[in-house]
C-alpha cells in the first residue's frame, strides 16, 4: 500500500461531517441554554447563539447520518458506551419535573450528543481505526484551546506566583469567563500523559527531545495552577503508566514508592519538603486534604439530597439547583443528576472500560507497538480522569472531560472487541487446519 502525505492524510481523514460535528461539540463548551434567545441580535450574541445549539445540531443531524448508514457497525454499541446511555438518558427523564424543562434537559441533550458524536465516527467499515483517529482529533483540539487560553492570558499569567485564581486576573473569552486553575491544569495534563508515553517509546535524539520538552512544560503549567486535584491525579497516572511501560520504567516505579514507605523521602532537603507540601495543598498542609477547600460538607449535603429521592434523581446540573454549588464529584452527581439508574449506568461505564484495560493488558494478547502506546495512553487519559473524578464532577456532564474521556474509553473497548474477534478467528482456523490434517493420513474407502 502507497503511503499517503500528510496532506492526504489531514484531507481524507480529517476534512468530513463527522470531523465538524465533534468539532462542534467542543464549540458549544462554555456556553448554555440562555445563549439560545441571542441567536437574533447580531454579533458575538449570535455566534454564542449558534454555539450553544450545536449539541441539537449534533443530535438532529448525526441522527440522520446513523439511519441512512448501511454499515454493520452503525449499532453496535460497545458497553461504556451503552452504558453512558443509560445514564444520559435517566438524566433526561429525571429533567421532566423539572421547570422550566427545557433549561434543564438541555444539559442531558448535550451530554448525549457527544455520544451520537462519537457514533457518527464509528459508523463507517473500520471502527477501530476511527476511534483512533476521534482521540488524536481531541487531543490536537484540547493542545490548540489550551494554546489560546495561554495566549488570552499572557498578560497576567505570571503576575502572581501562582496560578491559581487566574480568572479572576482574566477578562472574558470569546463572552465566556477564562478557565479556572482546575481546568488550566486538566487541559496541561493530556499533553503530559502523552508526552510522558513518548519519552519512553520515542528512539532518536530530535523525537525523544521534543517528547521531554512537551511533558516539562505540561507538568509545569499544572504545578504552576496549583490545582491540588489535578496535581495529584497526575502524579498517581504517570506511575501508573510507568507499571506498562517495561521493566526499567515498572522499577523504577515501584522502586520510588518502596522508598517513599521506607522513610527515604528524609533523603530530600527539610526546606525543599516544605515547599513541595506547602506549594502542592496551597499553604493547607494536610487540614487541607481533610476539608478539600469545603468538599466535605458539600458531600455530605450531596449525600443527604440523594437519600431523599434516590431513584429518579434531579435532573443535569442538580448539584447548582439542589445544592447551590459545584458537586465536585462524579459519583455524587450522576447520582443526583440521573437517580440510582443513571448512577450505576455511570459508574459502569467506567468499570468496564477499566475492565478491559485490564483483560487486554494481563490478557496475553500479541499487540503491535502502535496499539499497545495507543492503550496506554488511552488508559492514562482514564485513569487521570478517573482520579480527578472524587474532586470534580469530570465526565459525569457534558464538559472538556466527557469529550476527551468518552474517545478513550470507547476505544479501550473496541481494540478488546477487535483483539477477541482475532483469537476466534485463529482459533477457527487451527480448527480448520488440525482437521484438514487428520483427514490427510485417513485412508479412503476401500483401501487397505
Amino acid at each position: 500500500m502507497k503511503k499517503r502525505s500528510w496532506i492526504a492524510v489531514i484531507r481524507d481523514d480529517y476534512i468530513n461531517l463527522s470531523v465538524f460535528l465533534w468539532l462542534a461539540l467542543w464549540a458549544a463548551i462554555n456556553t448554555g441554554h440562555w445563549n439560545l434567545s441571542g441567536w437574533a441580535d447580531g454579533g458575538l450574541a449570535t455566534v454564542n447563539a449558534l454555539r450553544a445549539g450545536a449539541p441539537m445540531g449534533v443530535i438532529l443531524v448525526g441522527g440522520l447520518i446513523l439511519l441512512s448508514s448501511r454499515s454493520p457497525y452503525r449499532g453496535r454499541l460497545t458497553l461504556p458506551e451503552a452504558l453512558f446511555w443509560v445514564y444520559g438518558l435517566a438524566m433526561l427523564v429525571a429533567s421532566f419535573q423539572v421547570t422550566p424543562w427545557f433549561n434543564t434537559a438541555y444539559w442531558g441533550f448535550s451530554f448525549l450528543a457527544v455520544l451520537v458524536g462519537v457514533r457518527v465516527f464509528l459508523s463507517g467499515d473500520e471502527p477501530l481505526r476511527q476511534i483512533t483517529r476521534l482521540n488524536y482529533l481531541t487531543w490536537a483540539v484540547a493542545a490548540v484551546v489550551l494554546l489560546m487560553l495561554l495566549f488570552f492570558a499572557r498578560d497576567v499569567l505570571f503576575e502572581d506566583e501562582s496560578g491559581y485564581g487566574l480568572v479572576n486576573r482574566t477578562g472574558d473569552v470569546a463572552g465566556g469567563a477564562m478557565s479556572r486553575a482546575t481546568g488550566m491544569a486538566r487541559f496541561a495534563a493530556i499533553p503530559a500523559v502523552l508526552a510522558f508515553v513518548m519519552f519512553w517509546r520515542v528512539r532518536g535524539l530530535v523525537s525523544w527531545s521534543i517528547a521531554v520538552a512537551v511533558f516539562a512544560g505540561s507538568v509545569s503549567l499544572v504545578w504552576f495552577m496549583q490545582s491540588r486535584g489535578a496535581l495529584f491525579s497526575l502524579a498517581g497516572t504517570l506511575v501508573f503508566i510507568m507499571l506498562f511501560m517495561g521493566k526499567v520504567p515498572r522499577v523504577i516505579a515501584v522502586g520510588l514508592f518502596i522508598l517513599g514507605l521506607s522513610g527515604g523521602i528524609d533523603l530530600i532537603p527539610e526546606e525543599t519538603q516544605t515547599y513541595i507540601v506547602e506549594h502542592a495543598t496551597r499553604g493547607t498542609g494536610v487540614e487541607g486534604f481533610k476539608s478539600m477547600s469545603g468538599r466535605d460538607k458539600i458531600f455530605r449535603i450531596a449525600w443527604q439530597s440523594i437519600q431523599e429521592q434516590p431513584l429518579l434523581g434531579y435532573g443535569p446540573q442538580a448539584d447548582r439547583r439542589i445544592l447551590g454549588e459545584n458537586g465536585q464529584n462524579g459519583l455524587l452527581y450522576a447520582w443526583l443528576a440521573g437517580g440510582l439508574l443513571g448512577m450505576l449506568g455511570y459508574v459502569g461505564g467506567m468499570l468496564a472500560s477499566w475492565w478491559y484495560f485490564l483483560r487486554i493488558i494481563f490478557g496475553k494478547y500479541q499487540l503491535p507497538s502502535r496499539e499497545r502506546d495507543m492503550l496506554i495512553m488511552t488508559g492514562g487519559i482514564l485513569a487521570f480522569l478517573t482520579l480527578r473524578s472524587y474532586p470534580e464532577n469530570t465526565a459525569a456532564l457534558f464538559s472538556v472531560d466527557l469529550l476527551v474521556q468518552l474517545p478513550a474509553m470507547v476505544y479501550i473497548a473496541m481494540l478488546y472487541r477487535y483483539l477477541q474477534v482475532a483469537r476466534r478467528n485463529k482459533r477457527r482456523r487451527e480448527k480448520i487446519r488440525r482437521a484438514g490434517t487428520r483427514g490427510c493420513f485417513q485412508a479412503e474407502p476401500g483401501t487397505t
